[in-house]
């Protein structure tokens, strides 16, 4: 007996859910953003950047983009801190973009120490930029790259305001929160599929 309408309805939503699934479980992104400054009355008041950290194989791509009118500031110093969540050995930040390598337990201004930071050698303006992390054990998750410190803080970026008052246009700004998991909503959505196409394949059944 061919399928009927219904049935292939119901087989096109269980794939489609089936597909929404994997997609949460593969790109496992989580997004913070910087929104506490050390100097309100330099750079103002946040949102200043978004940090977007991606599972990508067992390593993690970072990319920081301040959020207009804000960029950020590189300098020989330190531009971007962060921690990471167990073992450090063997860990490496490639893949830099607008960005260099920086120091290994680095305090920046009042956000305490991060145990990695890159720097950079740019004037005031950088949109954005972005690095790639590696360790010998790998990464299962992108949320091992939000570690907060004693002073509570996973994430801190020099900031550059074009619109701040002249000669104090720059400081810092730190997480004021947790991270935002993007896969669950696609979770919640493949869930709800899963869901519909079971309800569909038990009124198809009913009706034998």
């Amino acid at each position: 007996m061919p399928p009927t309408y219904l049935q292939k309805l119901a087989i096109s939503f269980a794939i489609f859910a089936a597909v929404a699934l994997s997609a949460s479980s593969v790109a496992k992104a989580d997004t913070v953003q910087l929104t506490v400054p050390n100097d309100p009355a330099a750079i103002g008041s946040g949102p200043f950047a978004n940090i977007t950290y991606v599972l990508n194989g067992n390593a993690i791509d970072v990319s920081v983009t301040g959020i207009t009118p804000f960029t950020l500031f590189g300098n020989s110093g330190t531009m971007f801190g962060f921690n990471v969540v167990g073992d450090t050995a063997g860990l490496q930040i490639t893949n830099l973009v607008n960005c260099t390598l920086g120091n290994i337990d680095q305090e920046i201004s009042t956000f305490g120490k991060f145990e990695f930071t890159v720097g950079g050698d740019v004037p005031p303006g950088v949109p954005n930029f972005s690095f790639t992390v590696t360790r010998t054990a790998g990464f299962s998750s992108a949320s091992e790259l939000f570690e907060p410190n004693d002073a509570g803080y996973a994430f801190a970026a020099h900031i550059y305001n074009p619109l701040g008052p002249e000669n104090a246009r720059t400081g810092f700004a730190g997480n004021g929160g947790g991270p935002i998991p993007e896969p669950t909503s696609m979770i919640l959505l493949g869930t709800g599929l899963l869901g519909l196409a079971g309800g569909l394949r038990r009124r198809i059944a009913n009706k034998r």
